[in-house]
């Protein structure tokens, strides 16, 4: 474990140096304005949220409710909203009871992420 110590001379350099860089004029200009961008057309940028829009859009593709979906796939509804909304991530395993259950390939699951 290594202890740093500063001289009391250092210290206040040190200080001054930091004092001068955050009262300079620059930090006082306004930063410049930043346009928003219209990302209506893209996709949520992490796995699990693409991957949960493509879950959710399956089962209503097949009229499934996600309680319908718990009690068939024998999956808890509240994990099913987590994934679909791209809180919580999906295991190997779990992706394989949904494919079958949806009765599409695993590969289909993952189309267009």
């Amino acid at each position: 474990m290594h202890t740093y110590a500063f001289s009391p001379a250092r210290l206040s350099s040190f200080h001054s140096s930091l004092s001068n860089k955050f009262n300079s004029s620059a930090l006082n200009t306004p930063a410049p304005a930043v346009q928003p961008e219209d990302t209506s057309d893209l996709l949520p940028r992490d796995i699990s949220s693409r991957f949960g829009l493509r879950l959710r859009e399956m089962r209503r593709a097949q009229n499934m409710t996600q309680l319908r979906m718990a009690i068939d796939f024998g999956i808890d509804r509240s994990f099913i909203s987590d994934v679909e909304r791209g809180r919580k991530s999906i295991s190997l395993h779990m992706l394989e009871v949904i494919a079958l259950g949806m009765k599409v390939s695993l590969s289909d699951l993952f189309r267009g992420l």
